[in-house]
C-alpha cells in the first residue's frame, strides 16, 4: 500500500510543479522592479498633476513653450523615472527663457509658444 501512495505523492507534485512553472524558463530574463523608483515617480507626478490642476488655472500660463514645462515634466518623468526626470525639468525651467531656446516659433491655444520637446534634450541618453 505504502508504494502506490508514494507513486500518487509523486504524480501529484510533479502534476502542480508543471502547472506553476509551466511558462518559467531560463531563457526568460525577469526585470527587476525598484518599487522605491515607481513609488517616488509617481509622487512626483501626482504633485505635477496638482499643479495642474489647481495652481495653473490660477496662476495663469506663464511657460512660453510647448509642450508647458508642466506636461514636460511629467513626460520626463514617465520616461526616464524620478532622478533624470528631475533633472530634465530643472533644465527645462532653467533654459525656458534663453532666447536661444526661442527658435521655433508656433502658434497654440492661441498663444504664441516656442516648440521644445523632450526628444530634442534627452538625445544624449542611451536608453
Amino acid at each position: 500500500m505504502k508504494p502506490l501512495w508514494a507513486i500518487v505523492f509523486l504524480l501529484l507534485c510533479l502534476n502542480t510543479t508543471t502547472a506553476f512553472t509551466a511558462d518559467w524558463g531560463p531563457w526568460e530574463v525577469k526585470k527587476a522592479v525598484d518599487v522605491r523608483q515607481e513609488t517616488t515617480t509617481s509622487v512626483l507626478q501626482t504633485a505635477v498633476q496638482l499643479f495642474q490642476k489647481y495652481i495653473s488655472p490660477v496662476d495663469g500660463q506663464r511657460c512660453a513653450m510647448y509642450p508647458t514645462c508642466s506636461a514636460y515634466s511629467l513626460q520626463a518623468l514617465r520616461q526616464h523615472g524620478p532622478l533624470l526626470g528631475v533633472f530634465l525639468t530643472v533644465d527645462r525651467l532653467y533654459h525656458e527663457g534663453d532666447p536661444i531656446e526661442q527658435q521655433h516659433p508656433i502658434n497654440k491655444w492661441g498663444y504664441i509658444r516656442f516648440y521644445d520637446p523632450l526628444e530634442n534634450n534627452d538625445f544624449w541618453l542611451n536608453d
